[in-house]
């Protein structure tokens, strides 16, 4: 029964079993390359060491490296602070003449004045507040003293 193809009625195929290659790996993950030359293969990139060359390169000593970096962090930051006062520069340099710095400028000179006004205004204000209370001490003092003198 085990030799015999059986036939089903379903949407179901069986597969046969199918020999396998002989580059195919038994773990049924991929298949081993056929072709292998290490000419074909990309070169790397960066200062590792090459594939024909098997001595790897010294590295500085650790003094001598960490007096590079902070050379090179010193003149990083040297230079941004050149790139960030040009733009400041230039950004100040920029003429301020347009419609819309003109308009800032009338709304700001305007906003000014009627701040002058209310500060006027309550000054004098206080001023006739402490006026008029200064006119009621007196009636009451004149009253007081014609009180005690009596």
């Amino acid at each position: 029964m085990a030799e015999s193809k059986l036939v089903v009625a379903s949407a179901v195929i069986v597969p046969e079993e199918v020999e396998q290659p002989a580059d195919f790996l038994g773990s049924g993950k991929r298949r081993m390359s056929s072709f292998s030359d290490e000419k074909s293969k990309r070169a790397k990139l960066g200062n590792e060491a090459s594939p024909t060359n098997k001595e790897a390169p010294q590295p500085p000593t650790t003094p001598d490296r960490v007096q590079d970096r902070r050379r090179s962090g010193q003149l990083e930051e040297r230079k941004r602070g050149q790139r960030l006062f040009g733009a400041l520069l230039g950004t100040l340099s920029q003429s301020s003449s347009s419609t819309a710095q003109k308009r800032r400028t009338e709304i700001e000179r305007k906003q000014q004045a009627k701040l002058r006004l209310q500060a006027e205004e309550q000054d004098e204000q206080k001023k006739q507040r402490r006026e008029s209370l200064m006119a009621v001490r007196r009636k009451e003092q004149t009253k007081y003293d014609r009180q005690s003198v009596s």
